[in-house]
């Protein structure tokens, strides 16, 4: 049996205040009109994602744990291309995270802007946890009882509309702070809350901030999105945990 549990987030793609092309590298796109889309959906690169995860000795016997991002880009052709630490924990969690990413060997239905096939970026964080951590979090959860969070169900919640819904929701309600412009100040925000068994959005707040002006521009959007389909495990609505990844870009 395995010494440690490895949860996967929901998985996240890189949110964009417009649809429009990266800045860093010309002809990647964050959003697009019809985003890439992995065999199967976000269940199945889950749990592709999990079997092949191996927690590397070193990492294990030293008791290293936490959330590796990993970036990458989805080509016109459907593969992987690029993948990189966006922002790592350990050499060992980050180097297996990578590597896990170059073994997913499946073609994605690539992402199109306009009708026709582009190069996307993804952001896809990994949670690397041990035993101790597993105990508190009760195999895929932290709390107890009523007041237990989940980070995989059966059932994901859904935003209403489902994920393209929710891009447009965050890329139409965003306002870019003036200050921040004027400083030219830019970069991701990743924002974490809960979905409530009612499917209210709660627990928001920042996980990796850039810039007070924008952390508050993300929570803010972030804390005024419309109830979602909630979480289910087992049949019965549970409180789930997402991070999502807000990324602010100057023209």
């Amino acid at each position: 049996m395995r010494k440690f549990v490895l949860i996967i987030l929901g998985l996240m793609l890189t949110m964009s205040v417009f649809a429009q092309e990266d800045n860093k590298e010309k002809g990647v796109f964050q959003v697009v009109d019809d985003m890439p889309e992995y065999p199967g959906g976000e269940e199945a690169l889950r749990n592709d994602i999990a079997s092949l995860v191996k927690y590397p000795v070193a990492a294990k016997e030293n008791g290293i744990q936490g959330k590796v991002y990993i970036t990458f880009v989805v080509s016109e052709l459907g593969k992987i291309e690029g993948a990189k630490v966006a922002r790592g924990v350990d050499p060992s969690l980050d180097k297996e995270a990578l590597r896990v990413m170059n073994a997913l060997n499946k073609t994605w239905k690539p992402g199109k802007q306009k009708g026709v096939a582009v190069k996307v970026s993804y952001t896809v964080p990994i949670n690397f946890a041990l035993d101790k951590q597993a105990a508190k979090e009760k195999k895929n959860s932290y709390g107890e009882g009523a007041n237990e969070v989940f980070f995989v169900v059966e059932d994901m919640p859904e935003f209403p509309g489902g994920d393209e819904a929710l891009r447009k929701y965050i890329a139409n309600a965003l306002s870019y702070p003036e200050d921040a412009k004027k400083n030219e100040i830019a970069g991701k925000v990743y924002i974490s809350f809960v979905v409530e068994k009612d499917g209210s959005v709660g627990d928001v707040k920042v996980a990796r901030g850039v810039d007070p002006s924008l952390d508050k521009e993300a929570l803010r959007v972030v804390k005024a999105l419309p109830m979602w389909k909630p979480g289910k495990q087992r049949g019965e609505p549970v409180r789930v945990q997402y991070t999502v990844p807000i990324n602010f870009a100057l023209n």
